[in-house]
């Protein structure tokens, strides 16, 4: 049944004429306030619309002629009053607007905007002091390539003049030595491999191939660390005093335990080469470029640091560059961590170890396991912990001091 033949069977449901387009609705319920028309989509109050009787309702969808709604072309007249109505109106508001401004009103300009150059945040320097730089008088460096820190915060850095100055923890310079290029173990020395201070205070000096020891601020060295003919390219001081220093032949490397008095209670050769099962070339390359470590408890760390060589040509498999662990007696652990660029290797109070690697000094777990890396240390030559683990790093001819990795 269509919803015409419905209106006509429903006596509650009369018609309703919608006033947009004439069309008759009959499905609505009595009970709405607003009817909406099938044909035209208008919505419109049901009080106010025209009821016709059912008999009346033409059934093909179109508004009838006789009910008296408004035909099409009634509607299409209005509209186009309304348009020459408002069209009227806008024409009148502008020539309004003209006559304003001839007459002498004016409009406030608008403000020309500047656009604010681009200010790139500058980076944080992380630096809790720098001082230096290039020279060679008190507090300049030349080719600064060694640094320590001792017990009481006293810095110490060796440059390729041969000196090594000595600056207070705020960096006021305080004291110099100028290491003899010659000596009776040695000659013409070019640099200074290595700086350390033990808590006694005694400050290590690896210089021409041999170890000169200095007490407590002495000017001349007390001790002299030797293996002639063997080159000593770095070494490492324990808590106790005892030193721990490496030389090779040119075939492979040795690691010597010596004690305070610098006799040598025993000798462990190719102790990195052969856990890492090296085959470098050329071999001795590679051998000058092994640096050690020592944490509080004593363990012992190794690294081919070959970015402490400089311009050099060596083939090598990367498997090689593994950071390697022994006991405190040189029994090897194991190995972990490639590190293809340091320069050293570092421990901290909490036997944690700290390589350098291109622009980056990376920590880890004396396991391997990363916990932090400083990346803002580009151009590193050296670097070294305090006691409360705060990281100097020695870049560019200055000493920067960075806060102590969490």
């Amino acid at each position: 049944m269509s919803d015409v033949e419905k209106g006509r069977n429903s006596e509650a449901m009369e018609p309703l004429i919608c006033p947009q387009c004439g069309g008759a609705i009959t499905d609505y319920s009595p009970l709405q306030n607003f009817a909406t028309c099938g044909y035209c989509s208008t919505r419109f109050l049901i009080s106010a619309a025209k009821a016709v009787p059912a008999d009346d309702v033409t059934p093909d969808f179109a508004p009838s002629k006789g009910s008296g709604a408004p035909t099409q072309a009634v509607f299409i007249a209005i509209g186009l009053v309304v348009m020459i109505f408002g069209l009227s109106a806008v024409i009148a508001i502008m020539s309004t607007m003209g006559k304003a401004t001839r007459s002498g009103a004016t409009s406030t300009p608008r403000p020309a905007v500047t656009p604010t150059p681009y200010q790139p945040t500058p980076p944080v320097d992380p630096s809790i002091l720098t001082f230096g730089g290039p020279g060679t008088g008190n507090g300049l460096f030349t080719d600064a390539g060694s640094i320590a820190v001792d017990k009481n915060g006293l810095i110490y850095v060796g440059d390729k003049t041969l000196r090594v100055q000595q600056f207070d923890a705020s960096g006021k310079f305080v004291k110099l030595w100028q290491i003899p290029a010659k000596g009776a173990n040695y000659e013409h020395a070019r640099w200074i491999n290595k700086v350390a201070v033990d808590d006694n205070g005694r400050m290590y000096v690896a210089i021409g191939g041999v170890i000169l020891i200095y007490n407590g601020g002495a000017d001349k060295p007390v001790q002299t660390i030797q293996i002639a003919p063997q080159y000593i390219q770095n070494f490492a001081v324990r808590s106790d005093g005892s030193i721990l220093f490496v030389s090779n032949d040119g075939d492979a490397e040795t690691l010597y335990f010596a004690d305070r008095s610098g006799r040598i209670s025993k000798r462990i050769r190719a102790f990195h080469t052969e856990p890492a099962d090296a085959s470098m070339s050329p071999m001795e390359t590679g051998l000058n470029s092994i640096r050690i470590a020592v944490d509080g408890p004593g363990n012992i760390y190794s690294v081919f640091a070959l970015g402490s060589l400089g311009s050099y040509s060596l083939s090598y498999n990367a498997e090689e560059l593994l950071i390697e662990r022994f006991t405190r007696e040189g029994k090897y652990v194991n190995k972990f961590v490639t590190s293809m660029d340091s320069v050293d290797i570092a421990t901290d109070n909490q036997s944690r170890l700290y390589v350098s690697d291109g622009g980056a000094l990376n920590i880890y777990t004396n396991t391997g396991e990363q916990v932090n890396s400083i990346t803002d240390a580009n151009s590193i030559s050296a670097f070294a912990l305090d006691h409360t683990n705060h990281i100097y790093l020695v870049a560019n001819e200055y000493v920067r001091k960075l806060p102590a990795s969490p």
